[in-house]
């Protein structure tokens, strides 16, 4: 996994974001940016650790919730663009998820 440019702790960013709760087990790696901006997502590392409850189940989880989804897409664009700018991302990811209320 190359370095998460979201978080520098490995532990649910979900968990920390809303709950203030520190999850170190049974974490997975989640690609903000999938289909094919994965790649994208891999090389600038826009991707978080998500316990598997916040990951991939029913509910308020990253693949199954689309405000979560959206959120993780605002922070990972603001945090590239803090590093890079924002022309940088449209070139690279063609989308402002930033003015986005919907995926």
């Amino acid at each position: 996994m190359a370095n998460s440019i979201m978080q520098a702790r490995r532990e649910c960013y979900v968990c920390r974001m809303k709950y203030n709760v520190s999850t170190v087990g049974t974490l997975e790696e989640h690609h903000v940016l999938n289909g094919p901006l994965r790649p994208v997502a891999e090389k600038y590392g826009l991707k978080v650790w998500l316990c598997h409850r916040h990951h991939n189940e029913p509910g308020y989880s990253a693949h199954f919730d689309h405000h979560l989804r959206l959120d993780l897409k605002k922070q990972a664009q603001q945090d590239f663009e803090d590093l890079y700018g924002h022309d940088r991302w449209m070139a690279e990811i063609g989308k402002d998820y930033l003015k986005c209320s919907t995926l």
